[in-house]
């Protein structure tokens, strides 16, 4: 303790002894100085340190998670190549499907033109035909036939048109073309009447169908049906109208079901049944005893009878309740009745209830 202060005190006497020039820095001076400077330093030097040591664990985590990145952007671009790959298959495989396409449809426009030309000559014939007849001279019975039968169907005389067809029809249905006429001209006029038998296909059809025409009536349109060699329509036409008939008399009667709770089943198989019965006796009357039209009756009928079920069920009373016992025994007695009384003309329906 002692020497340093000695030291400090020569050092003292030494700079009042020898007084220093100015450009000569004293001792003391460059001590301070260079301690301030080297605790600054240092002090910079540890922050740029810790500053640099932050940069660089920031930058390893930045390589980390793009290298993460990097391996996630390689999985989805193998994915992507896989589906690129699958979707060029779908590609080539969708254009030979258009090219299979497109030679199916060259084929069939090809085809449909063919066609098409050669029944355009055909029309044209025909027609050609057709007009050399009418064109030759207007006092043609032919011609005056025609006339007459567009004058019927024009004013829905069904009955004329019907029986002036038939007439005509059979005239040149068995010609042998020995006559004046060529084939060609026979043929041609044949098509006319067979436009004109369309026509009043047509016009019976729609006259079968009005719901105010009475039964005889009816039978009349049917049986013209019948003459122009159009049964099958016939047989549609008198299934279809009496099933007409039978749902407008249900509809009628189903707003009293709540009224008539115990007798309503007995009232509907009444009506369900009554129509069957009148529609087997007019089959059999118009087209007389065919299998094909048997089947259809039957199967028109099994659907009515369905029908029948599903509405007894739906406007029945409470199950608990003593009038739907009742109910049920009448539905069951009068059902029965019935069907027993189809059963003598070949119809069973017994097993669908």
């Amino acid at each position: 303790m002692g020497r340093p202060a000695m030291e400090s005190s020569s050092e003292e006497e030494l700079e009042d002894d020898f007084p220093g020039h100015e450009w000569i820095t004293p001792q003391s001076s460059i001590r301070a100085a260079y301690q301030s400077q080297t605790e600054k330093g240092i002090r910079k030097t540890c922050s740029e340190l810790l500053e640099l040591k932050d940069a660089i664990e920031n930058l390893c985590g930045n390589m980390q998670s793009k290298y993460h990145a990097f391996l996630r952007i390689s999985e989805e671009v193998v994915e992507a190549e896989q589906e690129l790959i699958e979707l060029q298959k779908h590609v080539s495989a969708q254009g030979m499907l258009v090219q299979d396409l497109m030679s199916g449809v060259c084929r069939e426009l090809d085809m449909w033109q063919k066609y098409s030309k050669e029944e355009h000559v055909v029309e044209k014939d025909f027609q050609s035909e057709l007009n050399e007849i009418l064109s030759v001279d207007t006092q043609d019975p032919k011609v005056i036939f025609l006339d007459e039968i567009d004058i019927l169907l024009a004013e829905h005389k069904l009955e004329k048109a019907l029986l002036a067809l038939d007439t005509e029809e059979k005239k040149y249905m068995t010609t042998d073309g020995s006559g004046k006429e060529s084939d060609a001209e026979i043929s041609a006029y044949k098509t006319a009447l067979f436009k004109r038998k369309s026509i009043l296909e047509d016009q019976l059809v729609r006259y079968s169908e009005q719901p105010s025409l009475s039964i005889t009536e009816l039978r009349k349109s049917l049986s013209g049906l019948i003459k122009i060699g159009k049964g099958s329509v016939a047989h549609q036409v008198l299934l279809k109208t009496y099933g007409s008939r039978l749902h407008r008399d249900v509809e009628a009667f189903l707003p009293t079901c709540s009224v008539y709770t115990e007798t309503y089943s007995a009232t509907l198989s009444q009506l369900v049944f009554s129509a069957i019965s009148k529609v087997l006796k007019e089959s059999s009357t118009l087209f007389g005893d065919s299998p094909t039209n048997m089947n259809r009756i039957i199967q028109w009928a099994e659907y009515e009878i369905e029908a029948f079920a599903r509405l007894v069920k739906e406007n029945s009373p409470l199950p608990e309740s003593v009038s739907a016992l009742r109910s049920v025994c009448i539905c069951i007695q009068t059902t029965l009745a019935h069907c027993s009384c189809l059963e003598a003309h070949g119809l069973k329906f017994s097993k669908l209830l």
